[in-house]
């Protein structure tokens, strides 16, 4: 996702686990900044907005 591009909740499911959604918690936590929005019906796409500046 670093690209900046919107990436679809499939394809997140798919190159992560059906748990993406648990990752992409976890990562918010580390400071990453998450965007999403509603492409059609229940369908979602997603993309990093900002990388975290916190180093661990």
């Amino acid at each position: 996702m670093s690209d900046g591009y919107w990436h679809p909740t499939e394809e997140l499911v798919e190159k992560i686990s059906h748990r993406f959604s648990a990752t992409i918690y976890v990562l918010r936590k580390r400071g990453y900044i998450f965007e999403d929005r509603r492409i059609e019906g229940q369908r979602r796409e997603w993309r990093l907005v900002v990388e975290s500046q916190v180093t661990a």
